[in-house]
């Protein structure tokens, strides 16, 4: 009973089952796909709905920005490498900016519901003294990005940086899928 409850066989045979180069190909594209949009949807919310980002938010694009090209060299790569090692190698350095892509989003949620303080980049810089009419000047023609830790907007009880939780959790986990499989696998070739 508690070998049909397991699931050993399942992962046995996938960690030695060879994936295909179409699956691999797919595989990348997809995830260049949801991360595009991922991306996209951010900057939409902040040229078309007037969201400025706080200084986590935008460093939280950085493995985002960083894994596209990486899952678009796998995805073309499949059909003139050989070697699905080299592929499997790129969709694990995608799971390494997803990791830390997921890192950001839970340190800039745990600062936005209070669990620990903003980093002082995320302050507001109300607090400035001003001792020249030029720098009153400057100051008011420069855009002052939001504090870390008010979220801008909330969709289903959720922040975007909430969102962003999710979201790099299930890439993560999509993409660790992608690398383990067939990594265990008797005609590897390396």
């Amino acid at each position: 009973m508690a070998c049909i409850l397991s699931s050993y066989p399942l992962l046995n045979k996938h960690l030695h089952l060879e994936p295909s180069k179409k699956e691999q190909s797919l595989w990348a594209f997809f995830l260049a796909f949801c991360l595009s949009a991922t991306i996209g949807l951010a900057l939409s919310f902040e040229y078309f709905g007037g969201y400025l980002p706080c200084d986590l938010c935008l460093i939280e694009r950085f493995p985002y920005y960083s894994a596209i090209p990486f899952l678009l060299l796998a995805g073309f790569g499949t059909h003139f490498f050989y070697i699905s090692s080299w592929i499997q190698l790129l969709f694990l350095c995608v799971f390494i900016l997803m990791s830390i892509s997921l890192v950001l989003a839970v340190y800039h949620t745990g600062v936005e519901y209070g669990f620990w303080t903003a980093p002082p980049s995320c302050s507001l810089n109300a607090a400035k003294k001003i001792s020249d009419i030029n720098q009153l000047f400057n100051q008011l023609n420069n855009i002052h990005p939001p504090s870390c830790s008010e979220a801008s907007m909330r969709f289903l009880f959720l922040s975007l940086a909430g969102w962003n939780v999710i979201s790099s959790l299930l890439f993560t986990l999509l993409s660790l899928y992608i690398a383990s499989k067939g990594i265990l696998s008797k005609h590897k070739k390396l």
